[in-house]
């Protein structure tokens, strides 16, 4: 992650932007739905007057060309999918993370960044309980007010002592061989 120059390449500077992937089925094929979560990503840019930067899945893309969707904004960036390390290190530095995927909810919560999350639910929900996410839905005015929760919130939550296991590759196999 230190070697990724990625916030040099899209002239951002740390805690300066808003880092967004949505990718899940029941928010991007719904025309109504993307086009609500749309409308909240250019409400927080406006409100905050920081980039938005969205790692756009293939799927998203399509579902917004599809639909005819557009972003008006200029400072909200539909950028295709970053790579792992160059993801990470935006994730790591962005000064608050809006997604509907699980796995960025924990990796939000151990980097210590703000998440909310433009779902009704979550399979995450120690992240809620810490404090480190929010649950907005897909309404815009909900996605901007969580946001605003998100970003004033202190960042010193515990993160859940689960995330801090170790070997877990070695634990899966050995389940999965029949020798856990």
């Amino acid at each position: 992650m230190d070697r990724s120059d990625i916030h040099r390449r899209l002239n951002v500077e740390p805690k300066k932007y808003f880092l967004v992937t949505m990718h899940r089925e029941e928010n991007v094929d719904i025309q109504d739905r993307l086009s609500g979560i749309l409308t909240g990503l250019d409400k927080v840019q406006k409100k905050y007057e920081m980039p938005v930067i969205c790692s756009l899945h293939p799927r998203t893309r399509l579902r917004i060309n599809r639909f005819g969707l557009k972003m008006d904004n200029r400072n909200v960036y539909f950028l295709p999918p970053f790579g792992f390390f160059d993801f990470i290190a935006l994730e790591q530095r962005a000064f608050c993370v809006i997604t509907d995927s699980g796995t960025v909810q924990e990796e939000c919560c151990i980097f210590r960044v703000p998440n909310v999350t433009i779902r009704d639910v979550t399979e995450r929900p120690e992240t809620v309980e810490t404090g480190s996410n929010i649950i907005a839905g897909l309404a815009p005015d909900r996605i901007l007010d969580c946001t605003g929760t998100a970003v004033t919130e202190n960042t010193d939550w515990q993160i859940p002592e689960e995330y801090y296991r170790t070997n877990v590759s070695s634990t899966v196999v050995k389940i999965i061989t029949g020798g856990g």
